[in-house]
């Protein structure tokens, strides 16, 4: 389930070289570093290294981390990521980098999950999320998926098999959608249910990891989608309802002119969505949930 992730750890006892601002190469913790210059003084201003895929950098006492935990593991992500894979893969990880990872402190983390489906046809209904509509990514002259920017957190939906042949060169025989969560830990942390990601051993937690998963569901229940609900069975108030929120220009300026009412359509809305016969997205709604529980073993 877990992606990228954006850790820090405050290093102690600094090496010698960093202290004196060495501008060559210089190995420490098993890792070579190699000094990064301020373009404008032509200054020492970090040190960089790698593990794989993992970029690190130290800039003054901290060293931060960064990339796909997956990828670093299993090299790829297009493949089902598990809690007991996570917890290995943290273990590993916990033995290579100069630090106790567990401790480190995370800021911001990707979680996702991939289904065996055509993309288009779960991309299409999506109109936006909390009022915001999606933005197209775009690949090789082509859009394979929509991506929701929100302040705190993005949402995206994908073609995960176009992206990797686009990408990596590489062919899969099978059509992959990949949905993803990007998040900074604030987010999770300071709110009325508080998830409680301060440090990479909460990602290990088993109820966390729980919680996240909803999260990442979550998610992915809010998105306003194209309804399929029978015109005939409803009355001219319910059918007004669902015209107002399947227009999403409209219905931004609706709630700026007319917010008294907005919260009333709202809740006729929400009990139209129940009748819906979209039986794909029943569908598309289940294989989600489903690969997300194969996640949490």
């Amino acid at each position: 389930m877990y992606d990228t992730l954006k850790i820090k750890h405050q290093v102690k006892q600094l090496p010698k070289e960093v202290i004196e601002q060495q501008e060559k190469p210089f190995l420490w913790k098993g890792l070579k570093w190699t000094p990064i210059f301020n373009k404008k003084t032509r200054q020492v201003n970090a040190y960089e290294t790698s593990v794989n895929n993992l970029d690190l950098r130290l800039k003054g006492n901290t060293i931060f981390c960064n990339n796909s935990l997956q990828k670093w593991y299993m090299g790829n992500n297009y493949e089902l990521f598990s809690y007991s894979q996570v917890v290995k893969a943290l273990g590993k990880l916990d033995g290579i980098l100069p630090f106790n990872v567990y401790d480190a402190n995370i800021h911001y983390l990707a979680v996702g999950i991939i289904i065996e489906e055509e993309a288009k046809p779960i991309l299409d209904p999506w109109l936006s999320l909390n009022g915001k509509q999606p933005i197209p990514m775009l690949g090789a002259n082509k859009q394979y998926g929509k991506k929701f920017y929100l302040t705190d957190y993005k949402v995206k939906g994908y073609d995960k098999t176009f992206e990797v042949k686009t990408h990596d060169r590489i062919k899969l025989n099978k059509p992959l959608f990949r949905f993803e969560l990007e998040i900074y830990t604030r987010n999770l942390n300071k709110r009325k249910n508080s998830i409680g990601i301060y440090t990479v051993k909460d990602l290990i937690d088993k109820a966390k990891y729980q919680m996240l998963a909803n999260e990442l569901m979550s998610k992915y229940y809010k998105i306003e989608k194209q309804q399929s609900i029978p015109l005939s069975k409803l009355t001219n108030k319910e059918k007004e309802a669902l015209a107002l929120f399947q227009n999403q220009e409209i219905l931004k300026q609706y709630k700026i002119d007319h917010f008294e009412t907005y919260g009333n359509r709202r809740k006729v809305y929400n009990k139209l969505k129940k009748l819906s016969n979209n039986k794909h997205l029943a569908h598309v709604k289940e294989q989600l949930k489903t690969s997300l529980k194969h996640t949490l073993f």
